[in-house]
């Protein structure tokens, strides 16, 4: 902890000789802000999960990545901003997600239906744009279905009988809870 409050001073001192120089204060806060830019950006990347092609030789396989705008789900061509998704038929779920990518399982996926996989997809790549909630990652989805126009009630309730049986872990809440939640989620008049 020493070290790291004796670098700060280091840094703080050098970026407060630069404001004695002809250039004043101002200098030296461009300078404290790169520092801290840089700071950030480090710290940023060495909590990041794999890329793409660091999961896909890490798992071996038949993985692949499907680059971004690529994936088609039942003939509806699938997008997560600049996202690619990569295929791991060996992952222990539907789908999962690593900042930065999505991750499918195909052979899990052929057995549900059309409104289930597009949603699925749509809640990892919820994960992507709204973090590690999953309540908000489902409701990223479903109001995403609606806008889209593939998510209809029909829809909807296909997704929460297939979720409805998942009991409560330190992940999720129950399917029920999770439906309900979805539900309003769905009817929110402010989704356009």
């Amino acid at each position: 902890m020493r070290r790291r409050s004796e670098r700060a001073f280091t840094v703080i001192s050098a970026c407060a000789s630069l404001g004695r120089n002809r250039f004043g204060w101002a200098s030296a806060l461009v300078a404290m802000l790169v520092v801290w830019s840089v700071a950030l950006l480090a710290a940023a990347s060495a909590h990041a999960g794999p890329t793409p092609e660091e999961y896909v030789k890490h798992v071996g396989g038949a993985a692949t990545i499907i680059p971004p705008g690529e994936l088609r789900l039942d003939s509806r061509r699938m997008t997560c901003g600049q996202r690619p998704t990569v295929i791991d038929d060996q992952l222990d779920d539907y789908g999962a997600a690593y900042p930065g990518f999505l991750i499918l399982n195909s052979k899990l996926m052929s057995r549900v239906p059309t409104a289930v996989k597009l949603w699925i997809y749509a809640h990892e790549c919820g994960h992507q744009f709204r973090g590690p909630d999953e309540e908000t990652a489902d409701c990223f989805a479903v109001q995403r279905g609606r806008r889209q126009g593939w998510l209809t009630p029909d829809g909807l309730e296909e997704i929460c009988s297939f979720i409805r049986p998942s009991k409560g872990s330190s992940m999720h809440f129950s399917g029920s809870h999770r439906c309900e939640a979805m539900r309003r989620c769905f009817a929110d008049p402010n989704v356009r």
